[in-house]
């Protein structure tokens, strides 16, 4: 597809056709300059360790319970090229001024031109791509038009002569009936790195942009622009991938991994992260709204 997107997204919803490691982009690092986290355990649903992060709260800039995800898909009325069968959306992590300003004032004693200068805090955004299975085009000829990444996704999911799903693929899901939707880029700002938001943002994003979709597929791989070797891009690879499984993805094929959309297992995981997010809130507002 040939997305005439707008500047302000053009970066992040199309790139170089070239295919670059790493489907599902991520820059989730822990700057090691900055205070190393400590590390609480507790019980998960499913009888593993769940290990929460308890990092040093001044080192974020805002209340973390005020993010909220804004999302965003453009197409013209008039289908172009494979507009029917890929559905692009960017999804933007952030803390809203206005709801800033109020927050700010409540606790804080500040007159009306220092609250009128508070801005947008950005949190971060992603990327995914709805696949439609069922639509006029042939879905991977869609997929091959858009990027390198999300094509390598396509040919390791689909049988690629007959428009299906590959047979392996088919067999392991739970109801193979739907779309695909493919988990494309992960970025968070610096200044939120390290605290264990990127899987909560992400299965969000995913619990409201995956209905009627058979799995979620990415490729785990480092987004921060770094030349690594094969063996840096493998260890990238395999810590991303123990990321994403902390929301149900499971390694598939070819570097490619899958969440089921109609297993328990993942809504249960994402409420475990969902938790750890609740906790890491309550911590912040114990340390700064005593």
């Amino acid at each position: 597809m040939t997305r005439r997107a707008g500047a302000a997204d053009r970066d992040l919803t199309r790139r170089e056709k070239p295919r670059v490691k790493g489907g599902c982009r991520v820059d989730l690092r822990w700057d090691k300059s900055e205070t190393v986290p400590r590390r609480a355990e507790a019980r998960g649903h499913y009888g593993g360790t769940v290990t929460t992060v308890l990092p040093d709260l001044s080192l974020l800039p805002a209340d973390p319970s005020l993010v909220s995800l804004a999302y965003h898909h453009e197409h013209p009325i008039q289908p172009f090229e494979f507009e029917e069968t890929l559905e692009v959306w960017t999804v933007t992590a952030r803390i809203d001024a206005g709801i800033l300003a109020e927050d700010t004032a409540a606790y804080n004693d500040m007159d009306q031109d220092a609250l009128d200068a508070v801005q947008d805090v950005s949190v971060g955004r992603m990327s995914f791509v709805r696949v439609r299975m069922y639509g006029p085009d042939d879905p991977f000829e869609a997929m091959d038009s858009y990027t390198g990444d999300v094509a390598h996704i396509g040919g390791t999911v689909l049988n690629v002569g007959t428009r299906e799903w590959d047979t392996t693929f088919e067999e392991t899901l739970a109801h193979p009936v739907g779309d695909l939707l493919i988990m494309d880029r992960v970025v968070l700002e610096p200044a939120w790195r390290g605290l264990g938001l990127g899987p909560v943002l992400a299965g969000a994003a995913i619990r409201r942009l995956s209905q009627d979709c058979v799995a979620v597929a990415c490729e785990p791989g480092s987004a921060d622009g770094r030349e690594l070797t094969k063996e840096q891009r493998s260890q990238a690879a395999a810590k991303l991938a123990g990321v994403w499984a902390r929301i149900g993805f499971e390694p598939f094929a070819d570097g490619v991994h899958i969440l089921d959309c109609h297993l328990q297992r993942p809504h249960d995981l994402l409420a475990e992260r969902q938790q750890e997010f609740s906790a890491l809130c309550r911590t912040w507002r114990a340390h700064h709204r005593p």
